[in-house]
């Protein structure tokens, strides 16, 4: 895999990116529909914490399906997953776009979920399945969302400026800040909690 794609499927998968704009998501979702926002960010600290619970089964406790390549979810993948289907979706949807389109939104957050969490496997920092259960989580995400709140979910066309600036930023911040991997901090909580 090329090394500027490697980087930018990489970036577009960070919590330090992802995050603020699920927060912004939130934000926007939480002036029209508080409801939205708040289950919204009930099923984002459910995905958080069984990523979280999984990196910390594994480096602290040894726990994993070793025969099957399996021992931790991959992060990267449930982010991505949770957010390029519903961000597509409420970007089209608050455009006032057919059905068809909306559909089509989702199957393209999907799709780039899914080139995110492969590039997660060329690069050697996954294994399939753990890229395939990060998927599994964040769609279950996404799903539910867009299942339970498809009618609140669009964001007007004036917002997209507060979600582009979030991206805007977010990758800036990716950018500039030092790189501190999630990775090493969970190692260290592990590392404590051995001890």
């Amino acid at each position: 895999m090329p090394h500027a794609l490697d980087t930018l499927l990489t970036w577009m998968g960070d919590s330090r990116l992802v995050l603020p704009v699920m927060a912004a998501l939130g934000l926007l979702w939480w002036r029209r529909h508080p409801r939205v926002a708040y289950e919204w960010a009930a099923v984002l600290g459910l995905l958080a914490a069984t990523v979280v619970a999984s990196k910390i089964a594994y480096k602290a406790f040894g726990v994993d399906w070793r025969t099957i390549g399996f021992f931790t979810v991959s992060g990267h993948s449930a982010l991505a997953a949770a957010l390029y289907p519903l961000l597509c979706y409420a970007l089209v949807a608050g455009a006032g776009a057919s059905p068809r389109v909306r559909h089509a939104a989702v199957v393209l957050g999907g799709a780039l979920a899914l080139a995110i969490a492969v590039s997660r496997v060329l690069t050697y920092r996954h294994t399939p399945v753990e890229i395939v259960t990060g998927l599994a989580v964040g769609l279950v995400v996404a799903w539910l969302m867009l299942r339970r709140w498809h009618g609140a979910l669009a964001i007007p066309v004036r917002a997209t400026p507060v979600v582009i600036g979030a991206a805007m930023a977010a990758g800036l911040a990716v950018w500039l800040l030092p790189n501190v991997p999630a990775e090493r901090v969970l190692s260290h909580i592990a590392w404590r909690i051995r001890s």
